[in-house]
């Protein structure tokens, strides 16, 4: 199977760009989600994938849960008070983006991209929300990279 062009979208002003790769596997369809956290690895760039759905609270405390649970046990951080920090403040910062009166009652699902390189770490999320049988959604994506916030 031949992959899509990863490189000419990653890269920004020559360099492979961290949010954008955290992006990309927010995004990337489902087949090619091993062969894209594979890729990255020669940007040396480390990166989980992992999906959360869920109800009002319940997604929100879904994207949280299930974001600690693919950076830890896939080995993408070490397991510490700081490293759990960093990610709740990438959850907390990217749940602001789109929080609004009607999310608290909607659901919706989203894929969720972790990457590494060194001591940042970006994530993002994409999905849909919507209210069940009103055929509305809205499709959501958002991004955050923290600098040097990553510790052994």
């Amino acid at each position: 199977m031949e992959h899509p062009p990863f490189e000419k979208l990653l890269l920004q002003d020559g360099v492979v760009s961290l949010s954008k790769a955290a992006t990309l596997c927010s995004m990337v369809d489902n087949e090619y989600d091993d062969l894209l956290v594979e890729y990255l690895k020669k940007y040396d760039i480390r990166a989980v994938i992992t999906r959360a759905g869920g109800v009002g609270d319940n997604l929100k405390n879904k994207i949280l849960r299930n974001a600690f649970g693919a950076a830890e046990n896939s080995g993408l951080v070490t397991v510490n008070m700081n490293n759990r920090y960093a990610i709740i403040t990438l959850v907390k910062d990217i749940l602001s983006s789109f929080e609004d009166s009607i999310t608290s009652v909607s659901g919706g699902g989203f894929k969720i991209g972790l990457a590494v390189r060194d001591r940042d770490i970006a994530m993002a999320i994409f999905g849909n929300t919507g209210l069940a049988g009103l055929d509305i959604d809205q499709e959501i994506s958002a991004s955050r990279i923290l600098h040097s916030s990553l510790r052994d």
